[in-house]
């Protein structure tokens, strides 16, 4: 009797542990704790998920179906996640980079690599300075532009690195 006491005892110990415990753990915001949301965009063609508790910022060019989203983080004044959309100019890949580059001069020197993301192939440009680092993606469509930048500061960029390639792995075109 008192053997299956003790068994009930431990099962039922064993139980309450699994419940309580897990709601002990630390909560910080690391990108698997991280909520995500869905924002689909049929102006600027393209879907893509998004920290839900960062401030969201739309920014279009109406009459053109141009513009950008950013959301930023919310106790971290210098961490932006951008999304722009724009028409596409060229048709082959190096003006279209050099253009981008261009209008963030502190990226000229950065790495290039190309890289196969589920929404095509893409140029990853990473770049970084004693105040800031800057993280890009660049996908060339047909008719469309379309570039993922992180900018944090180097010391934070730890803490959202695996929130980036889970959102440029969620990023998909509307339309080719």
């Amino acid at each position: 009797m008192f053997i299956l006491n003790k068994r009930k005892f431990f099962i039922y110990l064993l139980v309450v542990c699994l419940i309580i415990l897990p709601g002990c753990a630390a909560k910080g915001d690391s990108a698997s704790e991280i909520n995500v949301g869905l924002h689909i965009d049929a102006v600027l063609e393209f879907v893509v998920e998004y920290p839900l508790r960062w401030k969201k910022d739309r920014r279009l060019a109406y009459g053109r179906n141009e513009g950008e989203i950013r959301w930023s983080h919310p106790e971290q004044a210098g961490t932006l996640l951008q999304v722009t959309s724009h028409f596409r100019e060229h048709q082959t890949d190096e003006p279209e980079l050099d253009l981008v580059l261009k209008e963030r001069p502190n990226l000229n020197d950065a790495m290039r690599e190309q890289v196969e993301l589920p929404a095509g192939q893409a140029w990853h440009v990473s770049s970084q300075t004693a105040q800031q680092k800057v993280e890009l993606y660049l996908l060339l469509k047909p008719n469309r532009v379309y570039s993922l930048v992180l900018k944090t500061a180097p010391e934070n960029f730890a803490d959202h690195d695996i929130l980036l390639a889970k959102i440029v792995h969620s990023f998909q075109v509307l339309t080719q």
